[in-house]
């Protein structure tokens, strides 16, 4: 029974950082973007297979608010054959 107390915590921790987190928009052809600053793009990295990726872009907009787009990308392994 304490164990729970002391895991609560961890629980609160977790669930604040999660809602500070601007939702994730699927990008579609046509969406209309407004990028100010790109903060992080993140995919996963592996040169040696070329494959269609999911990929997530976190930037701000005009407005300065962040934003979470992603989308489908070929890997570095496409760009690496010859």
């Amino acid at each position: 029974m304490k164990r729970s107390y002391l895991l609560l915590p961890f629980f609160c921790i977790a669930a604040v950082s999660q809602a500070d987190e601007p939702p994730v928009q699927q990008y579609h052809y046509g969406l209309p973007l407004d990028i100010a600053k790109v903060i992080s793009i993140e995919a996963p990295y592996d040169p040696y297979v070329c494959e269609v990726i999911d990929a997530k872009m976190t930037y701000l907009d005009s407005a300065g608010e962040t934003k979470v787009v992603a989308y489908r990308k070929l890997s570095a392994g496409c760009l690496l054959k010859t």
